[in-house]
This record gives structure tokens, sequence and C-alpha cells, in this order.
């Protein structure tokens, strides 16, 4: 028989025996051996590690030990392995989410039972917490999203209370992801018995949360028919928990029919009759609408590489573009500029001091310059000394000549959506206030465009799709907002108070980030500057349950890398992209990704530089 390293040998500590005891019954495993080891806590197949009993048994020890073992034997008794790995997502992000809730899925269905398992997990996930270092990371990635919806899964399917210090993660998450999971979650909790449709159900989680481009193909139906069970062993579902037997909202159960549904690829199937090509620009104005979906404008018909060719929208009535200042009163604007200004004396120093230097970069570019040792024009004074160190040398002349500076344009397209929400959105709203003055400056003309929805879901539009009998593929299918903070003929002094604007949490919704980059990249390309920059920021990939649950996957993530890859090779407008703690690299070709929002200035003004270095001289 092998031995464990750090394995303690056979002892009679009562403890130790009585919590291997407790640990068999609570796993539903008579054989499961249970080892006292310094390597554990972890499973390894039918044994399970445990760390040895403290020497010092006090009240928070013995809670600790037992909420360790309490929690492996949990996952032993609800857990199968190989259901787990069949709807395990590709992505990294997705993955990481998939399993945190299968985590919390199986701590919730023993505490939700056992006052005492409850007590004992929650002290060993307070010890998890302190130990990870999750609380000290940021609190607006993705992995503060993913330890946040679990410790609410926790809360509200098992009863165990958040602990005081993630209180602050909890209350900067909770109301953004039950507002945004108000639909999945119910189902999610009624289906915690069951481990395959529980995997299932979170595949609607992942989704609006925006990580649907992540998820693995549709599994094939599994087999009627008996087979072998899991090489570990199959989930137990607890006596006392009768499998749901209601049925979701009609509404619900509608998308989830429509999004499961198979389909050969992400490209929409073409309507019977072709609607007309809108020749407006984006789709911002009302147009005749077909039950099907309509198709964005296109420049050239013939383009067969058009981003728009296969893109539908339902409806764009109940679009709209908005100027900031049209979308508040004024002592709201006011009240949150004065916000955005006592925050900005925070802002940090080495933001101030690149944007200086930009500026002085910028402004170096543009002064005149000289052509040297000519036959005539201006006498070079630098050059003097030579009538008194050689006479007979000719005299030295300069003439003065311009550096070809070209007019330039600048517009930042800033994420709107509802995750960014808190200090995302105020760090980007100060460094994109810092940037339209410091380019302002340099004679550099800057635009500041937002982009959201109008309603979480759809809105007005996906109802309207309903009341058309729901037609399969419609395109998009929610009420898109653009937000024009500050266009580029307007001075920045007299749009400071619109970037306000960008404080305000309620019209922060939903985002479809392709529509928007084409947006913005119309408005540009119908400029006289000579040359336009387009930079993004954003935290994440295009989002609508609405449109995401009645189309084929990776419907809006797709339309934005045909919109960036069109306009990367036109060459019209350079466009570049930060990411708050998402890899944009993945979609554009000049991009960068920061891990906190304290990078994000830094990162802007180091893009710009980037941007405006080749072309310092002709």
């Amino acid at each position: 028989m092998t031995t464990t390293p750090g394995a303690k040998p056979a002892t009679p500590n009562p403890f130790e025996r009585t919590l291997a005891r407790a640990t068999r019954a609570l796993a539903a495993d008579p054989q499961l051996q249970v080892v006292f080891s310094t390597s554990g806590p972890r499973l390894e197949g039918t044994k399970m590690l445990l760390p040895p009993a403290p020497t010092a048994l006090t009240p928070a020890a013995l809670a600790l030990t037992r909420g360790q073992a309490d929690r492996l034997a949990l996952r032993r008794a609800f857990h199968d392995a190989a259901v787990h790995a069949r709807h395990r997502p590709a992505g990294v992000r997705a993955r990481n989410l998939y399993d945190a809730l299968e985590d919390a899925r199986c701590l919730s269905l023993g505490a939700r039972d056992l006052a005492g398992v409850a007590l004992n997990v929650d002290a060993a996930l307070r010890d998890e917490l302190q130990r990870s270092g999750a609380l000290r990371g940021p609190a607006d990635g993705s992995a503060a999203m993913t330890q946040a919806l679990a410790l609410l899964v926790r809360a509200d399917l098992g009863g165990i209370p958040v602990p005081d210090e993630a209180a602050a993660l909890d209350a900067r998450w909770r109301p953004f992801l039950e507002q945004r999971l108000a639909k999945s979650l119910p189902l999610l909790f009624a289906s915690a018995t069951d481990q395959d449709a529980f995997a299932r159900e979170q595949q609607l989680i992942l989704r609006a949360l925006g990580l649907g481009h992540e998820l693995n193909p549709p599994p094939p139906e599994p087999s009627t028919e008996g087979g072998p069970q899991s090489a570990d062993r199959p989930a137990r579902r607890p006596p006392s928990a009768p499998k749901p037997d209601h049925l979701p909202a009609p509404e619900v159960q509608e998308a989830r029919e429509i999004a499961e549904e198979e389909e050969p690829g992400i490209e929409p199937q073409q309507p019977l009759a072709e609607p007309a090509s809108p020749e407006a620009e984006g789709a911002n104005g009302p147009e005749q609408q077909a039950p099907e979906g309509q198709r964005l404008s296109r420049i050239n018909d013939d383009d067969a590489d058009h981003p728009n060719r296969n893109y539908r929208i339902f409806t764009t009535l109940h679009d709209e573009v908005r100027n900031a200042c049209d979308l508040s009163d004024i002592v709201t604007l006011d009240d949150l500029r004065a916000k955005l200004d006592a925050e900005a004396r925070q802002l940090p120093a080495i933001v101030a001091r690149l944007a200086r230097k930009l500026e002085r970069f910028l402004l170096a570019q543009q002064r005149r310059g000289w052509h040297f040792d000519l036959d005539e024009g201006v006498l070079d004074p630098s050059r003097l000394t030579r009538v008194l160190t050689d006479p007979i040398a000719p005299l030295a002349f300069r003439q003065e000549r311009e550096i070809d500076f070209k007019d330039t344009v600048v517009t930042l397209l800033l994420d709107n959506s509802g995750s960014m929400r808190g200090r995302p959105i105020l760090l980007t709203a100060l460094c994109a206030d810092l940037l339209a003055r410091t380019l302002e400056r340099c004679g550099v003309r800057t635009e500041i465009l937002g982009f959201t929805t109008r309603d979480w879901d759809g809105g007005l539009a996906r109802k309207d799709w309903i009341a058309a009998g729901a037609p399969r593929n419609p395109g998009r299918l929610t009420d898109v907002r653009y937000i024009i903070y500050k266009d580029a003929d307007t001075a920045w002094r007299r749009a400071r108070r619109n970037l306000g604007l960008l404080l305000q949490d309620e019209l922060m919704k939903d985002n479809i980030d392709g529509e928007a980059l084409w947006w913005a990249h119309q408005r540009l390309r119908a400029r006289r500057e000579q040359r336009k920059i387009l930079m993004v920021i954003s935290d994440g990939v295009p989002l609508d349950q609405a449109t995401l649950s009645a189309n084929p996957g990776g419907y809006l993530d797709q339309h934005l890398r045909d919109v960036i890859r069109w306009i990367e090779r036109r060459g019209e407008v350079e466009l570049a992209a930060i990411g708050i703690g998402h890899e944009v690299g993945d979609y554009y070709s000049r991009a960068v990704a920061i891990a906190t929002t304290e990078e994000l200035g830094p990162a802007m003004i180091n893009q710009f530089a980037e941007l405006f270095a080749p072309r310092a001289v002709s």
C-alpha cells in the first residue's frame, strides 16, 4: 500500500477519528479514505487529503478544519466529473465562472439542509478569501465578477452568508448581477439538484454576462439507453429535494428554445424577401420594417467582404443618437461635473506628467524647421565664426521650412455598458477629459462618443418582435443609444459639463459594439481632416441577451470582428483599442489590455504617442 507524502501515521487522535467518520457520512461514501496530510486539503480519486488537526483546538481552528472537510465531502457527494467536463467551456473566463458556480452548487446543497455544515463551510470560505487575495485584487475585472456571483449563489441558494470581508465586493456587483440575471438565476437555482441541468442553465448565465463566445458547440443529446456510469462516481441527489416541476415563464422558455436550436454557422439565414438596403448613415434613421430584420447600410453593395452584408437589425424605430445635454437637466450635469472635477484632483500624478509629455511631443512636431548650408536665404548666425577663422570660405545661409503635421481628428468611443459602472467609467471619464484638453491645445480636434442601449434585454424592439410572431433570426433585437458628449467642432470648455453625464449609472445598460464602431467610423469618414484616429475603450464583448438568445451563437461577436477587419483593411481611419480587464488583442491589430483601471491613463497616452510618432516628419 502506497503512503501519501506528509501523511500522519495511524493515531488515536479522537478528533481526527470523529472527523473522518463524519466526512465519510456527509460524502455518502463509506469506502472513502480520509488521510491527514500536510499536502491537503484536496481530493485524489477515492482518497481525501485533509490537513492534520490543529494543536490548539480553538473554536476558530476547529470550524476551519471541519469546514475544509465538509467542503470536500459535499464535492464528493454531489459532483460528477464526467458531467462537469462535458459542459465545461473552452474560454478561460467562462471556464473559471463555470467552475465557481459548480462549487457553489455543491456547497449550497449541503448547507441549506444542515445548519452545522453551513457554519463550517462559512469558516472555510472566509479563510480561502483571505489567503487567495481575491479581495485585494481589482473589483472591476472578470475575476471579481466571478467571485461576486459565487457569493450571491451561495447566499441565495444555500443560505451561506456573505463574509464581512467581501461585503464591499458583494455590494459592488449584486445590483448589476441581479438585474442582468433576473430571468436566468431562478432557472439556475431550480435545477441545482440536477448537475446536468444546472450546467445547461449556466450557458444562459454565461451568455447574459457576455461570455457566450467562449462556450463549446452544443453537445449531442445524451442517449436514453442505459450505459456505464462515470469513472468517478455518479452525483447524489438529495431525497428531500424533488426535481423541479415548474415551467419557466413563456418569454424565457421561448428565448431558451430559440437559443438552443442547432444552426450550421454563425451567419443568419437569408430572408425569403430581401428588404431594401437603407442608404442612410449607420442605423439611425427610421426605415420600413421587415419581420426578418434588415441589413445595415453599405457603402458598396459589390463589396463581398462588407461587414454589414449579413448583419441584420429587426427594427431601428426606437434607436436614438442624443447629445449628452439632452439626457439630463443642467443642475444634474453641474453636480456630476463637480464630482468629476473633485475626482480629477485625485488622478495619479503619472497621468498628468504623461499628458504634458504628449503635449510637448505634439507641439514639437508642429514647429517650423530650417534647411541649412544653402547658397541663398537668411544668413546662418551659427556659421558666423567662419568669417573670422576662414575669411575666404563662402557664407552659409538657411531657409525656413514647415513640418508637415497633418490636420488630425481623434474620436474616443467609450463603452457605456452596465459593467463599466463605478471605478471603470469614472477613470475613463477623467482620462477622456484630460486627453481632450491636451489634444485641443495641440490643434488636434477631439470627439467623445458613448454607446449603450435604452433598456435591458431588448426593450421596445424585442416587444415588437414578439408582437410580430417572433420570426427566426431577427438580427439585433434591442434599442441602441449613442451619446455625443463632445463633437469634434465644439471646444472643450463648451462641452466640459457634458462629460459629467458619464457618471450617471442609470444610462448604462447593454452594448452592441459592432454597430457603435460602425457609427463612429462613419462620422469620422465624413470629416475633412487628413488624418483620422479612432480609439475604443471597452471592458468586454458585445452583449444583449435578447439578441443573443434569438440568433445563432456568436452573432454580435462576429459582426464586431467583421467591422474591425473591414476598417483596418481600408485604412481610412486608424483604429486602436484599450481593453479594461479584457483581451482586445483578439479583435484589434493595435490594442492593449490593462488589468486594472488605474492603468487606463498611461495606456491611453502611450497609445497616442505611438500613433503620432511614426508620422512626425513627412
